[in-house]
């Protein structure tokens, strides 16, 4: 069976009576509200029917919320009527203050609306009330343990009921002081925030009255520094009273990250975090710890790391430094590395001219193939033999694509859309009198156009490579080699490579000898051949690092490393 009482956080603080039970209050609607004053250190919340802009709807929302973050949610009533107070208790709430009592006919009457029977006439049904006070509740467990687990609070704020405070006192769980409204009913306001003499002895008598019946007593204040006046020391000392003491220091929020305790005692070990808090890419942590977690919840119950005294500063203590460890300082005399050889910079190659641009007409000389599509991007038109290409209208973009941050477009005009199919569909911005399909059908050397047959001999191609300690991997980028015909032989200190491609309607074929830094092991080495290049393992004959590829590459001054470095 659930235990209420141990979910009540305001009954667990009053009865353990060692240091005041502190909250706040709430006047305007909204669970996020509701949630940031229980998250601020509260023991509970105060959710004001009376005087705040709180309605029926928004008390049931708010009580829930505080309730969630082990707050206990307390509903100040707008008047003593005792549909009232079960609408309150319905809610969930862990107990209810009733303003303006009068009489011990008007006391007697809420604590029967707040009981259920025999010892009062509460009503029994609400669906509500169960998720606020953990897990594993039932309404039978309820029913048979709220009359035990719920305050009930009355405030004395008027002359009438200041007369009969002994009387008042030993009926509630709280009687709580109503500075402002007592001190008119008394005809001796607090004015400026300063207390006439008559009022401070009327708290006393309330504060009196309350210990005598071994009750609890509590009072609004508008600011901590007004907590902290001496005017309102007697009261303030009535928050922790607890079977007949009062505790005679003042209470105090300790400000360390991680604790935020209320706290008396100023020797009470204090544990928090020393570092920031740290949100990186979703996770969630504190820099002196190491746990990480992603939810805002899971980081607020990481366990603190320190262990210290509490504070009312800003500050953490500083954390001690431990004691350098010998073996550490042993390192930190070793004699300095050898220095390194200068690294000579390498020599400045001038850039090559660009070649020069195809034209952009059509050769005459140069036939044109059936089918044949516009080379100008976006225009699309495809060549047909036979009709005069007088009249022609090129519709085309001169400009480049351009994609960046998911929009796309060219730079010859302003329009971007999202999708690539919409992309294609760009009407092209310029205009021109005639198609672009061969351009001036330049020659390689062997004579032939870019769209004779045969094949097209390439001189160089790009390649790159890494290393092992025992290999040199390297590739050779060349897209759609013939798998079938591509001859690799492996030499010691060379390697052949014959690659011709399945390109149409021209192929290519690049054929070399590429000499090698080092030796290899012709035994130990293979090849494969991938949709874009050829990848060759080269088994290193004495695991030296190459420093290039090829014998024939200038040697740039860089150090390869190989392997795990060494530890001093």
């Amino acid at each position: 069976m659930s235990n209420m009482l141990t979910s009540n956080r305001l009954k667990q603080v009053l009865s353990q009576g060692n240091r005041p039970a502190m909250g706040f209050w709430q006047m305007l609607p909204g669970a996020n509200l509701s949630r940031v004053l229980a998250r601020a250190g509260a023991d509970w919340v105060m959710v004001d029917c009376e005087h705040g802009n709180i309605d029926d709807a928004a008390m049931h929302e708010a009580v829930p919320a505080i309730a969630a973050l082990g707050v206990s949610p307390i509903v100040r009533l707008p008047d003593l009527h005792p549909w009232m107070v079960k609408r309150a208790l319905d809610t969930g709430a862990h107990g209810i203050l009733v303003p303006l009592i009068r009489t011990v006919d008007e006391v007697k009457a809420v604590v029967a609306a707040a009981k259920f029977p025999p010892e009062g006439q509460r009503g029994f049904g609400s669906p509500f009330v169960l998720q606020n006070f953990g897990p594993g509740l039932t309404m039978t467990d309820y029913l048979q343990q709220a009359n035990g687990s719920l305050l009930t609070m009355v405030q004395i704020e008027t002359q009438e009921a200041l007369d009969l405070v002994e009387e008042i006192a030993p009926l509630v769980d709280v009687v709580f002081v109503g500075p402002f409204d007592l001190g008119n009913n008394i005809d001796h306001p607090i004015i400026n925030g300063k207390m006439d003499p008559e009022l401070d002895q009327a708290i006393g008598r309330i504060l009196k009255a309350t210990v005598a019946a071994g009750k609890k007593c509590g009072i609004y204040c508008s600011s901590g520094e007004e907590a902290r006046d001496p005017q309102f020391s007697q009261t303030s000392n009535s928050r922790s009273v607890g079977r007949g003491q009062t505790e005679t220091a003042m209470a105090q929020k300790c400000v360390h990250q991680g604790c935020g305790k209320i706290f008396a005692d100023t020797d009470e070990i204090c544990r928090y975090h020393p570092g920031p808090p740290i949100f990186h890419e979703g996770q969630k942590g504190w820099r002196c710890c190491k746990p990480r977690v992603l939810t805002f919840e899971e980081f607020m119950a990481i366990e603190p790391c320190t262990e210290g005294k509490h504070s009312t500063t800003d500050l953490p203590p500083k954390v001690e430094k431990a004691e350098a460890d010998p073996t550490l300082l042993a390192a930190a005399n070793l004699p300095p590395p050898p220095p390194r050889a200068p690294i000579t910079a390498p020599q400045h190659i001038p850039t090559p001219p660009p070649p020069t641009p195809d034209s952009e007409d059509d050769d005459e000389s140069v036939e044109i193939p059936d089918g044949r599509v516009c080379r100008r991007k976006g225009c699309g038109v495809t060549y047909k033999k036979g009709p005069s290409r007088e009249g022609e209208k090129c519709v085309h973009h001169p400009g480049a694509p351009i994609f960046h941050e998911g929009s796309k477009g060219y730079t010859c005009c302003k329009r971007r859309v999202l999708e690539f199919d919409q992309f294609m569909k760009i009407e092209g911005c310029k205009t021109k009198d005639r198609h672009l399909f061969v351009g001036s059908g330049k020659k390689d050397a062997t004579g032939k156009g870019p769209d004779a047959g045969g094949e097209e001999l390439l001189e160089t191609v790009r390649y790159d490579y890494y290393q092992t300690q025992t290999a040199v991997i390297a590739s050779f980028f060349l897209k759609k080699i013939d798998k079938e015909a591509a001859k690799v032989e492996f030499q010691e200190r060379e390697l052949a490579l014959d690659l011709p491609t399945t390109d149409a309607p021209r192929t290519k074929r690049y054929k070399a000898q590429v000499p090698l830094y080092g030796s290899i092991d012709p035994a130990k080495s293979s090849f494969k051949i991938l949709g874009t290049k050829l990848e060759v393992s080269l088994g290193k004959a004495d695991g030296s690092s190459w420093p290039v590829l090829r014998s024939d590459d200038r040697l740039t001054g860089e150090i390869l490393q190989i392997g795990r470095a060494g530890r001093a």
